[in-house]
């Protein structure tokens, strides 16, 4: 997804919340560990992570549920409590961010997937395999885990990263400039026929290939085709979110429909279930699942609001290809008349425009200055395309 790094500075900080829109998970393909029948029931789920032969999701309350293969504890030492912002599973090791900006490990350790884990907080995402990626509010990347292909100690430096995904033996990540950078393992040439330019919006990596969606909602996928992952890829550019497992791909079209190719042995590609509007998509080793995404509204998010940190501003299920507004005051709670209903937030307000991409989606990280623990401050916003408002927060500065 198009991910917008503004250099605007926020003379405040806030505290942490959190805001989605919910939905109920799917999951097809192999059912060998109870992937499918042990799938959680209910429909107040924000996010879902495939990884090897087990799954993790994430509830709206900041809640976190596991199922699937527990051989090496991914299951069962899921951590409880709530605080959780974003999920990743690996091949029998999880990782999930905390809201402060910290990540928890679990599950297999051998190649130090957990032990290693890097302490402290400023993490914005975390991505696993059987190495893990995690990138920091500065825009730089840390690694650790399984270094056979050199897919930790090759790690690009630079401070101009927005985006990473752990993939098989090698990984990939999106920079500011909308351009790729690939390393580890290149035996398919996943890190080599990386593609050229600066037309990217997000990416994820199988096995031994890596996938991407364009800004223009095309799909572009390189490394091994051993089971059509790249000769098979869809035409058409109305595709808003790409995910893969061990050799198949999931595209997300702008619709809420999901396409799936390349490696079908559990019907993992194929049975994606009909009539179904996701609004997000994961691949596991042999399986596939998402979450209902139908009905979704534009939802706005405020996480990693620590003073002296940076803030990251989320806004969801708005209007593709369309301007968001993000408003802030530190006056009060409004209300104030706009053109799309009332305001929660007084006068003088902050406004701050933001395009969205292809699935709706526009984000804004923030610098954080020291010295205003305590004090309130006010959010809200509009989309333009559907001339709604977004959810309201009222926070106060940690």
């Amino acid at each position: 997804m198009i991910r917008l790094l503004s250099p605007l500075f926020l003379a405040l900080s806030f505290s942490s919340a959190f805001a989605q829109q919910a939905g109920q998970i799917h999951v097809w393909g192999d059912d060998s560990f109870g992937q499918i029948a042990n799938a959680p029931r209910g429909a107040d789920y924000i996010q879902v992570a495939g990884g090897g032969s087990h799954a993790l999701a994430l509830k709206v309350d900041g809640s976190l549920v596991s199922w699937g293969d527990d051989g090496s504890g991914q299951v069962s030492n899921t951590p409880p409590g709530a605080g959780f912002v974003r999920v990743a599973a690996g091949n029998g090791a999880s990782h999930a961010l905390r809201s402060d900006g910290s990540i928890a490990s679990w599950g297999y350790d051998r190649d130090g997937q957990v032990s290693n884990t890097p302490p402290g907080t400023g993490f914005v995402e975390v991505s696993s395999s059987l190495h893990s990626v995690a990138l920091k509010t500065d825009g730089s990347l840390v690694s650790w885990g399984n270094d056979l292909f050199r897919q930790v100690s090759d790690t690009p430096t630079g401070k101009d990263f927005v985006s990473v995904s752990a993939t098989g033996y090698h990984s990939v990540a999106l920079k500011t400039d909308g351009s790729l950078v690939s390393w580890g393992n290149d035996l398919f040439g996943q890190v080599s026929n990386t593609p050229t330019g600066n037309d990217f919006a997000q990416m994820a990596g199988g096995k031994s290939f890596s996938a991407a969606v364009r800004t223009d909602g095309s799909l572009v996928v390189w490394g091994a085709d051993s089971s059509g992952q790249i000769s098979n890829t869809p035409p058409g550019k109305d595709f808003a979110q790409i995910a893969a497992g061990t050799e198949h791909v999931l595209a997300l079209r702008t619709d809420g429909s999901v396409v799936g190719w390349g490696d079908d042995s559990f019907g993992q590609a194929s049975l994606v279930p009909p009539g179904i509007s996701f609004g997000q998509i994961s691949g596991g080793m042999f399986f596939s699942l998402g979450i209902e995404g139908s009905g979704a509204s534009p939802h706005l998010a405020v996480t990693n609001l620590v003073s002296g940190s940076v803030a990251k501003v989320t806004i969801d299920y708005a209007s593709p290809n369309n301007i968001v507004y993000f408003v802030w005051s530190a006056s009060g709670g409004g209300p104030i008349n706009t053109p799309f209903g009332a305001g929660y937030v007084s006068q003088p307000i902050h406004i701050i425009p933001l395009s969205t991409d292809l699935s709706g989606h526009a984000e804004l990280n923030q610098n954080v200055p020291a010295g205003l623990a305590g004090a309130n401050v006010w959010f809200h916003g509009a989309d333009y395309g559907s001339a709604t408002m977004l959810n309201n927060i009222a926070a106060t500065i940690g």
